[in-house]
């Protein structure tokens, strides 16, 4: 007769072998669905309306600026929503030759119905239009990416597709590998003459054009010698073995016709009307009648990593943050970072914490937990905190409009300025001579996962200047974080002039702060 000692063991054993037999069943459902569902050969239609051989108005301006600076480029930076989109409706408007655009997200909202509404006109003037979307954040807009691609002078292309297109989620159960990986990019170009590139996607959140949920960014405009560089690489990702023609995993039923998209319908047309000219309104603050004063020239070179990256392929040296790492580890007197989505991960925690004890003073900035629209990278950033102000480090969170009186109004009175709570910039300066702008997080998933590219910019101008905005902005838009005299984390955020400071994390409860520490303990920073 079996002693409860030996039914115990016998019970585990039943627990562990139902267990594998479920697991089992997964991995054999998951190899159904993929055999089920493959990815399509990549042969396309090719690409219409080849290059004329005659420069573009815009180009050839672009030249006769450009001409006195050989080797350096012109650069523009867009910090407001309402300026970065303008800059893109612009050069769509002048375009003659060729629109070439990757973005991670394009929304059909106000903005991004407008601007593509845009490009639909280009395309009519003969334009040759190539848009390289990531078809993660493509969910409901199939029917518009169809519509757009039946044009014969545009060709859309859909990077790390997935295969099912009603039931997304199924996907990861029998691909998860290879959409982890995704195209992070952000470049618009036009005539091969101007990009602009940065951390904005295409959305009305990110161009100013709603009034809650903003983000701050930051952009560039590009004229000169990099841009080269931006088309070649676009032409690396269309041509790569992720990109995909939208006719091969778009369904053609049920497409958007051009008159819905040339003329589209607006939720609010009166808002939308008043959006359309605050943007043209917004060139004309830029000062672009006068480009010797609105930009700056500098040495510019761009980083991206190689798309084989999203097949898991890519050399390590060949990585953005292999190409970033040295500017960090040369630091020797400044560290001004900013970023939405900071997971320094254990490299970039030793990289910021080894600047400091070298005496460079480094300031991060990224969000509060109270502003970030992925609370869980808030978690893979919460275990950082400490250690990293113990190096010496300085760190501040973004707070909402709402914690500063002064603040909100100034946001109020400004239509469609973009002067969001929630950071979605990308950039950095170092030793006040050195300035980056691009889509790259401070996180493991920009290092390791995403395709990323950005500008590295050889300007003590944009650097210092943009050192001397955040002395400017930080104190009353974001808690500084510091150690008390116990070691334990404090919040201070000046309140029209008056500091006032917090010993528990602004704007949580002791079941958000128990929800972040459990979530801190899980193994998941590899994926933020």
């Amino acid at each position: 007769m079996p002693t409860p000692n030996d039914r115990k063991p016998r019970s585990m054993s039943r627990i562990i072998a139902a267990l594998a037999a479920v697991l089992a069943g997964l991995a054999v459902i998951a190899v159904i669905l993929k055999l089920a569902n493959p990815l399509p050969e990549r042969a396309t239609r090719g690409d219409a309306a080849p290059t004329p051989a005659l420069a573009s108005p815009f180009a050839q301006a672009a030249a006769h600026f450009t001409r006195e600076h050989d080797g350096q480029t012109a650069l523009l930076l867009l910090t407001r929503g309402i300026d970065a989109f303008a800059m893109r409706l612009a050069m769509a408007r002048n375009a003659r030759h060729t629109i070439d655009a990757q973005y991670y997200i394009w929304e059909n909202d106000l903005s991004g119905r407008l601007l593509l509404s845009e490009i639909m006109k280009a395309a009519d003037r003969g334009v040759r239009v190539r848009l390289l979307i990531d078809d993660n954040p493509t969910a409901g807009l199939d029917a518009m990416w169809a519509g757009v691609n039946a044009h014969p002078n545009i060709s859309v292309r859909l990077f790390n597709p997935l295969i099912i297109r009603k039931v997304r989620a199924a996907n990861y159960l029998f691909d998860f590998p290879r959409l982890n990986h995704r195209m992070h990019n952000k470049s618009f170009t036009v005539d091969g003459a101007g990009s602009v590139v940065g951390g904005r996607n295409v959305g009305d959140e990110y161009f100013g054009a709603r009034d809650e949920g903003l983000f701050m960014d930051v952009d560039a405009l590009a004229v000169g010698a990099v841009v080269p560089s931006v088309s070649a690489v676009f032409e690396r990702y269309w041509e790569s073995q992720s990109a995909y023609p939208a006719e091969s995993i778009l369904a053609t039923g049920g497409a958007m016709t051009a008159e819905e998209l040339t003329n589209p319908v607006y939720d609010d047309l009166d808002r939308a009307q008043r959006y359309r000219e605050a943007s043209d309104k917004a060139l004309e603050t830029l000062g672009l009648n006068d480009p010797s004063t609105a930009f700056v020239w500098a040495p510019v070179r761009l980083a991206a990593d190689d798309p084989a990256k999203a097949t898991g392929k890519a050399q390590r040296d060949s990585l953005l943050a292999s190409q970033i790492a040295p500017l960090f580890q040369g630091a020797r007197s400044r560290i001004d970072l900013v970023s939405g989505y900071f997971v320094p991960g254990e490299l970039g925690e030793t990289l910021l914490a080894d600047a400091a004890r070298r005496g460079a003073a480094v300031r991060v900035a990224t969000n509060s937990i109270q502003v970030t629209d992925v609370p869980v990278v808030h978690a893979g950033y919460a275990p950082y905190r400490k250690p990293l102000l113990r190096a010496g480090v300085r760190l501040f969170e973004a707070s909402p409009i709402s914690a500063s009186p002064t603040r909100k109004a100034n946001v109020a009175q400004t239509s469609f300025s973009g002067g969001g709570e929630s950071v979605h910039a990308k950039t950095f300066a170092i030793d006040g001579r050195t300035f980056f702008v691009g889509s790259f997080n401070f996180d493991p998933r920009s290092a390791l996962l995403n395709c990323e590219m950005g500008f590295i910019i050889d300007s003590a101008q944009l650097a210092q200047s943009f050192g001397a905005a955040l002395d400017r902005r930080l104190p009353e838009a974001a808690y500084a974080v510091t150690l008390d005299g116990n070691g334990d984390l404090a919040w201070t955020l000046d309140e029209d002039g008056a500091p006032h400071r917090f010993r528990r994390e602004p704007g949580t409860t002791p079941f958000s702060r128990a929800i972040v520490s459990a979530l801190s303990l899980l193994p998941i920073q590899w994926l933020l």
